[in-house]
């Protein structure tokens, strides 16, 4: 699976931190930019994919394992100690199957992605969105006018959060249109970082007749994109 950090070349993420530092020349928003490998872990589809492979290795190892020959030995063992070994083999294959599909599964993407629901998933990259928002500060500037950009490369999904100084001003159906020309960049195949960049100076266009930089307004937060491998 493609990690967030290599979908930009280092060009591209001095762009987009040109970018930023364009728009936050004309308003006293902080605007902060984050790319996501994954939002979640989604175990349970590792876990069900892993169960899958050991269920498929179980079944090789019973129809094509050489069985043992029981007619030519009279033992009161009931044939327990001779299968003792088999029945080590099959556990172990069964264990060593069930490993490598969860291995399999956490490196190949749209496995999970096969595996998890849609609403888990949307779930979870609204969560790790919130979670950045409060880790990286958004929240805390002195003018309460922090702008999340956050994509999530797996779920192929993205989320703008804001402070509620700036959501009050823009308005939730500004910034939900915001979100959905980001996605819709997306969906056309444009480059994540062109993608980004025409929302960044967008929002500062925006964000720069509601909230005009002061001569006072210091950059309290990094312009550089942010990307969680």
């Amino acid at each position: 699976m493609k990690k967030a950090s290599q979908h930009f070349t280092e060009e591209e993420k001095k762009n987009i931190s040109l970018a930023v530092k364009d728009a936050e020349s004309k308003t006293a928003a902080e605007i902060i930019p984050v790319a996501a490998t994954s939002s979640g872990r989604y175990d349970r589809a590792e876990d069900i994919i892993g169960l899958v492979i050991g269920m498929i290795v179980m079944v090789n190892v019973l129809v094509f394992a050489p069985q043992y020959d029981r007619g030519a030995l009279a033992s009161w063992s009931d044939g327990l100690l001779e299968q003792a070994p088999f029945n080590l083999f099959l556990i172990a294959s069964i264990i060593a199957g069930f490993a490598i599909g969860a291995a399999v599964a956490n490196r190949i993407g749209w496995l999970k992605k096969l595996f998890t629901p849609s609403s888990e998933m949307k779930d979870e990259v609204i969560n790790k969105a919130s979670q950045i928002f409060y880790d990286q500060r958004v929240h805390h500037t002195s003018a309460d006018s922090g702008l999340l950009i956050f994509i999530s490369f797996l779920e192929k999904r993205a989320v703008i959060f804001t402070d509620e100084k700036i959501e009050k001003d823009l308005g939730l159906k500004t910034i939900e249109s915001l979100c959905d020309k980001l996605t819709d960049s997306l969906r056309q195949k444009k480059s994540p970082s062109d993608s980004m960049i025409e929302i960044i100076e967008e929002a500062g266009t925006l964000l720069a007749e509601l909230l005009p930089r002061d001569n006072a307004d210091e950059n309290e937060l990094s312009d550089a994109l942010v990307c969680i491998d």
